[in-house]
């Protein structure tokens, strides 16, 4: 049995890569060839979640927020060699962290890296300003750099894999690898069913604010710029006041981040989404919420794979959504086209969204088999195969343990 140890210092954040390691780690230990221990930041939601998993948690101290002022935390770095030490994992799997990745190196360990594709950080094609474009075009030579010291690297689409060499963050002859991400697609759709629907909208008072007939529009994610958040507000008051909508739309809005009080001002306050929508502020519950919805929007720009957007396809419900990064991936299929929007394009968001809002019932339930049966291409198992794959081959490149540098009475293998 191989030790696997998972690096993510996670702010007691909750979003794709959090989701991620929920769904992935406990079914890798499941599989009984690794044993597997997440290092993850102390008294957060996923440390608590992968513990009732069953996963070994080695918590890092709480750091501040920045991807610098984190780096500049020696407190995390301390912590984490001493896990290190005291493990002595065959091999680290990091999902976040480019001083990290180099102490793990250097530490004499196995390293294989995630690149979730963050949205904001690092693209140079979605950048909002020339300002920041140039602090990204600034930080490729760090990655580049820190490559050497990786024995593998994932990459969670094919769009992040290409633009990352486009873009100049990867250089060849370095060869990183495309494997998707998944869900546990069949235990989703376990819990969800047509009482949970009508229980989920009584108790948001839907049923009340309303209309039988109205399209429930639900936009779940994190209320911050890189999701493109505000847009959602300025396309769902066009949407609201479009001469051709021929029916009720109602927009539910969850989630917390920058635009949290905008939210919540914009929701007490304009007349269109006081009477037409309401915002929940963060909810633990989203599947329910994408029960009880008819379908989904994503006004991001920039995704690194779109785990939302595949959340919704598993459950029957589409998503419209900017054909931003690696969604176009998740949703490769014809029936799909009409709900990806070209990128930007706020005018030609606003127009789908009416006809989709104006779908005849029939249509829209047509999708929904559709829908659960290419959501199945991303099943957790299959993920996790991948993985398991990926695992043992960089392993037989290392065959032997990675132990702890000199000091702790172990010597450190020199990996190429």
């Amino acid at each position: 049995m191989k030790k696997i140890l998972h690096f993510l210092p996670d702010n007691l954040a909750w979003g794709g890569i959090e989701t991620y390691l929920h769904h992935t780690l406990p079914l890798v230990r499941q599989r009984r060839h690794y044993e597997v221990i997440a290092a993850v930041s102390t008294g957060g939601k996923l440390a608590q979640k992968l513990r009732e998993a069953g996963v070994k948690v080695r918590e890092l101290p709480l750091h501040l927020h920045t991807p610098i002022l984190r780096t500049l935390d020696f407190r995390v770095l301390f912590s984490l060699l001493a896990i290190l030490q005291e493990e002595k994992p065959d091999l680290v799997h990091i999902h976040k962290g480019r001083v990290e990745q180099a102490i793990i190196k250097l530490a004499g360990f196995p390293l294989v890296y995630t690149y979730h594709g963050y949205g904001g950080p690092n693209n140079l094609e979605t950048a909002p300003n020339h300002f920041l474009r140039n602090v990204y075009a600034a930080t490729r030579p760090l990655l580049r750099s820190l490559t050497p010291f990786l024995s593998g690297m994932i990459i969670v689409s094919d769009y992040e894999r290409k633009r990352l060499y486009r873009e100049g963050y990867l250089a060849k002859p370095f060869e990183a690898q495309v494997i998707h991400n998944g869900l546990p697609i069949e235990a989703m759709r376990e819990q969800a069913n047509d009482s949970e629907r009508g229980k989920i909208r009584q108790e948001l008072g839907l049923s009340i604010q309303a209309s039988p007939t109205s399209r429930l529009l639900l936009f779940a994610c994190r209320l911050s710029p890189d999701k493109n958040a505000d847009a959602f507000l300025r396309i769902a008051k066009r949407v609201l006041s479009h001469p051709n909508l021929k029916r009720p739309a109602y927009f539910v809005a969850a989630g917390n981040g920058a635009y949290a009080e905008l939210f919540e001002r914009e929701f007490a306050h304009d007349p269109l989404l006081l009477a037409n929508g309401c915002y929940l502020g963060f909810r633990p519950d989203v599947q329910r919420l994408l029960n009880a919805c008819d379908f989904t929007i994503s006004t991001s720009l920039q995704e690194g794979f779109g785990l939302r957007v595949l959340e919704s396809m598993a459950l029957g419900k589409p998503t419209l959504t900017y054909a931003a990064g690696g969604i176009p991936e998740v949703m490769d299929f014809v029936e799909a086209k009409d709900w990806l929007v070209p990128l930007g394009d706020e005018n030609a968001f606003v127009e789908q969204l009416v006809q989709a809002v104006n779908l005849p019932d029939d249509a829209l339930a047509a999708l929904s088999p559709i829908l659960r049966a290419e959501a199945e291409r991303f099943d957790i198992e299959k993920h996790v195969n991948q993985l398991e794959l990926f695992y043992q081959q960089t392993l037989s490149h290392h065959p032997h343990q990675a132990t702890a540098p000199s000091g702790s009475g172990h010597s450190t293998q020199q990996l190429t």
